[in-house]
C-alpha cells in the first residue's frame, strides 16, 4: 500500500511541529507545511493528497473553514479540522464543508491518533470497496473494539466516538455478509441489511431479541448449546476470536448452515460480541461433491490428479499415490515435475499446455518417477478448468499404468518369436526327417528289388552285399525312430529311470567294441580310446545303465560324424572331494562356434541344417543326452574351438538304494 500523505495547514508553528512530529512517528507521508489558508488552496490545485489537517483560525485573508469551501470545488480531499473553538456557530460554519473530523485544541496523542485513524480507515473504505469486507472485517472487530474503549477511558472523545460509531454502523448496513452485534446475555442491538436477506427477519423484529432465535430448535443440545458455549469463552476473554459453524433457522422455518466470525468489543462501557455471518450452504454443497468425487476417485484402478496452473497437486487419489510409492498427505503441495524425469519433462510440460487441444482425446504415453526412482509408463490425459475470467484454475490429470501392458505386450512379442521360431524348426525338423525316412526306404526298397531281379544261380556276393545295404539302411531307420521315441518320451515324462548295480570299465570297453567295430565309423585316420581311473574291482556304480549307455552312444555318434582325423577319447573319473563320476567324450574334430554353443542341446535346434544333412541325422542326439542327464539329476557341459573340436563333459547325482 502506498504512504499516507498528510498535508498540513497550521500557523501556530508549536503545533505544526507537534503534529509533524506525531504524524512521522507514525509513518505518514508529510505532503507539505503551510501557514495560510490561500497556499492551501494553491498547494492542492497541483498535488494528490489524502488528507488534510487545517486549523480553523489562520494567517490571511481566509479562514481555514473558506480555504475549505475553495479546495472542495476543484478536488474532494477529506479535511480534519483543528481548533480551539467549540461555539455553536463555528462548528455549523465548518460542518457544512463535511469535514471527516475534528481535533480540540490542546489535543493528545491518543486523541490525534484515534481522529486520525478515524479519517484514515473513512479514506480507505471510500477508495478500496472492492476489498471493503476484509477492511469492515478488520475495522468492526479491532478498530470499534480500540476506539469505544478509549472512549471510556477519554470522556473529551465521547461524542467524536459516537459519530464513528454512527457512520460504522452505517457502512455495515451495507455489508454483503450479515452483522449482528449482540450484548453477554445474547440480546441483539445491531441487525444490518444483509443479516435480514440472511435470515428473513426485519431489524425490528430481532433488536433486543435474544440470539437463541437464530437457532435450529433441532439443534439446540449440540449445535445450539456449542455455539452459545462459545460465544460465553469469546466474551470471558478465553477466545480472542473464534470461527463456529452452526445451524440457524430463518423465519420460514427453514435451516441453513452458517459459519459465524465471532470478536469481543466494548461500546460504550457494556461488553458486546460481534458477529459475521456467512451463508455455508453452497460450501457444504460443494464439500459433498468433493467428498463424492474422492470417495470415487479413490476407488478408481487409474490415477487421478489436480493441480493448481503452476503444476502443484492439490488432490491426489489413493491409487496415483500407490503408483508413486508414496501417500497421498505426502504429494499434496509437491510439484506435478517432481514426478517427472528430467530429460522428458519438455515433452509433460508441452503436454500439460496443450491440455485443451486433447480433451476427449486418447491422451499421451509418458513416463513419471516415483519416489523409489522407478521409471513408470503411463498413458496420460489431461483436461483443463477455467475459472470466471477464462483463465486456467486446475489442470484435472489421469494416468493409466501402462507396465501391465507393456509386460503384456513384451511376452505377446516373446511368444510370438517363440511360435515363429517353433514353426521353423518344425519345418526344418519335417524337412530332415523326410529325407532321413526316404533315404534308408529307397535304399531297403532299391536293393530288395535288386535282390528279386538277381537270377536264382546268380553272384551270391552280390546278394550278400544287397543285403548288408538293406541291413544298415534297417538299422539307421530304426535310429531314426528310436529317436522320435525317445523325445517324445521325454517331452511327456514318460521315460523312467530303471536303476541296477553295473560295471562302469564294462560299460566303457562294451562302447569301445561297439564304436570300434562298426563299420559305420570305419575311419582309418580317426582312432578311438577310452579311460578310467577305478579298477575293475571297484568299478561298481549304481545307475541306469542302458540310459548310460545311451548317452554316450549318441556323443559318440556326433564324434565320429564331426571328425574327419585325430583322436575320440571317452571314460570316466572319479572324483574323491566330490564324491562323484565325472564322464566325457573328447574329440578332435570340425568343433562348434561360439555363438551357437547354447543352441546345440535344443530339441529340433540344429548348429547349422546343412551340416546336418551332410552328416546324417535328425539333430535331435544332442537334445536327448541333455534331456536323459536332466532326468538322471545331472549336467552337461560343452567345450568347442573350431578346427580343434570338442569335450562333453557331464555327471549324475548318485542314486541311493531302497532298502527293504
Amino acid at each position: 500500500m502506498n504512504p499516507f500523505s498528510v498535508l498540513i495547514v497550521e500557523d501556530d508553528l508549536v503545533f505544526s511541529k507537534v503534529i509533524r512530529k506525531f504524524l512521522k512517528d507514525k509513518e505518514y507521508e508529510i505532503a507539505g507545511i503551510i501557514d495560510s489558508g490561500e497556499e492551501a488552496i494553491e498547494f492542492t490545485k497541483n498535488n494528490s493528497v489524502d488528507l488534510i489537517i487545517m486549523d480553523i483560525v489562520l494567517n490571511g485573508k481566509i479562514n481555514g473553514i473558506q480555504a475549505a469551501k475553495e479546495i472542495n470545488k476543484h478536488k474532494n480531499i477529506p479535511i480534519l479540522y483543528l481548533t480551539s473553538h467549540t461555539d455553536k456557530e463555528i462548528v455549523e460554519s465548518a460542518r457544512k464543508t463535511k469535514p471527516i473530523g475534528y481535533i480540540i485544541k490542546p489535543f493528545s496523542s491518543l486523541q490525534m491518533e484515534i481522529t486520525l485513524e478515524m479519517a484514515r480507515n473513512k479514506i480507505i473504505v471510500d477508495q478500496e470497496l472492492k476489498n471493503y469486507q476484509n477492511y469492515l472485517e478488520q475495522l468492526v472487530v479491532d478498530r470499534t473494539r480500540e476506539l469505544l474503549s478509549e472512549v471510556k477511558m477519554h470522556k473529551d472523545v465521547q461524542e467524536k466516538a459516537i459519530e464513528s460509531e454512527i457512520k460504522l454502523k452505517a457502512i455495515t448496513r451495507a455489508a454483503n455478509d450479515a452483522i449482528v452485534l449482540f450484548d453477554e446475555l445474547g440480546q441483539i442491538s445491531f441487525w444490518n441489511k444483509a443479516a435480514e436477506k440472511l435470515f428473513l427477519f426485519d431489524e425490528k423484529e430481532m433488536l433486543n431479541h435474544n440470539i437463541r432465535v437464530l437457532f435450529s430448535s433441532d439443534n439446540q443440545n449440540m449445535s445450539a448449546s456449542k455455539g452459545l458455549e462459545i460465544i460465553q469463552n469469546v466474551i470471558d476473554n478465553k477466545l480472542v476470536n473464534e470461527n463456529i459453524e452452526i445451524t440457524a433457522t430463518r423465519a420460514d422455518g427453514v435451516e441453513i448452515p452458517v459459519e459465524m466470525s465471532l470478536a469481543k468489543t466494548s461500546i460504550q462501557g457494556e461488553n458486546s460480541i460481534i458477529s459475521i455471518v456467512r451463508d455455508i450452504s453452497q460450501h457444504k454443497r460443494d464439500n459433498e461433491e468433493i467428498g463424492r468425487f474422492k470417495l470415487i476417485a479413490d476407488l478408481a484402478n487409474y490415477g487421478l490428479a489436480i493441480t493448481t496452473a503452476n503444476g502443484k497437486f492439490v488432490y491426489i487419489n489413493k491409487y496415483f499415490a500407490h503408483m508413486l510409492d508414496s501417500k497421498q498427505s505426502d504429494l499434496i503441495g509437491e510439484s506435478f515435475y517432481s514426478i517427472t524425469p528430467h530429460i522428458k519433462r519438455s515433452k509433460i510440460t508441452n503436454f500439460v499446455t496443450e491440455a485443451s487441444q486433447i480433451q476427449g482425446g486418447e491422451g499421451r504415453e509418458v513416463s513419471i518417477v516415483s519416489r523409489k526412482n522407478k521409471e513408470i509408463p503411463v498413458m496420460m490425459n489431461s483436461i483443463i478448468v477455467h475459472d470466471k475470467y477464462n483463465q486456467v484454475k486446475f489442470y484435472a490429470v489421469s494416468a493409466i499404468d501402462m507396465r501391465e501392458r507393456k509386460e503384456y505386450e513384451e511376452n505377446l512379442l516373446k511368444a510370438k518369436k517363440i511360435a515363429e521360431e517353433s514353426d521353423r524348426m518344425k519345418t526344418a525338423f519335417l524337412s530332415t526327417i523326410s529325407h532321413e525316412l526316404r533315404t534308408p526306404l529307397n535304399a531297403i526298397i532299391g536293393f530288395s528289388e535288386l535282390i528279386k531281379l538277381t537270377e536264382p544261380n546268380g553272384d551270391i556276393e552280390e546278394v550278400k552285399d544287397f543285403n548288408e545295404e538293406i541291413y544298415k539302411s534297417g538299422n539307421h531307420l530304426l535310429s531314426v525312430v528310436e529317436d522320435i521315441l525317445d523325445v517324445s518320451m521325454l517331452e511327456s515324462n514318460d521315460l523312467k529311470i530303471i536303476p541296477s548295480d553295473f560295471s562302469l570299465n564294462n560299460l566303457m570297453r562294451k562302447l569301445y567294441d561297439k564304436f570300434q567295430s562298426n563299420e559305420r565309423y570305419d575311419n582309418h585316420l580317426v582312432s578311438l580310446d577310452w579311460e578310467g581311473n577305478l579298477p575293475d574291482n571297484n568299478d561298481q556304480i549304481y545307475s541306469d545303465n542302458s540310459k548310460i549307455e545311451q548317452i554316450f552312444s549318441k556323443l559318440l555318434d556326433n564324434a565320429f560324424k564331426f571328425s574327419e582325423q585325430g583322436k575320440i577319447l571317452f571314460g570316466y573319473k572319479f572324483n574323491k572331494q566330490l564324491k562323484r563320476h565325472l564322464f566325457y567324450v573328447k574329440d578332435e574334430g570340425l568343433g562348434i562356434e561360439k555363438e551357437k554353443l547354447g543352441d546345440i542341446f535344443e530339441s529340433f535346434e540344429q548348429v547349422d541344417q546343412g551340416d546336418i544333412i551332410a552328416h546324417h541325422g535328425l539333430g535331435l542326439g544332442l537334445a536327448i543326452v541333455s534331456q536323459l542327464i536332466e532326468l538322471m539329476g545331472g549336467h552337461i557341459t560343452v567345450k568347442s574351438e573350431i578346427g580343434k573340436g570338442s569335450t562333453f563333459e557331464f555327471y549324475f547325482n548318485q542314486l541311493q538304494k531302497i532298502k527293504n
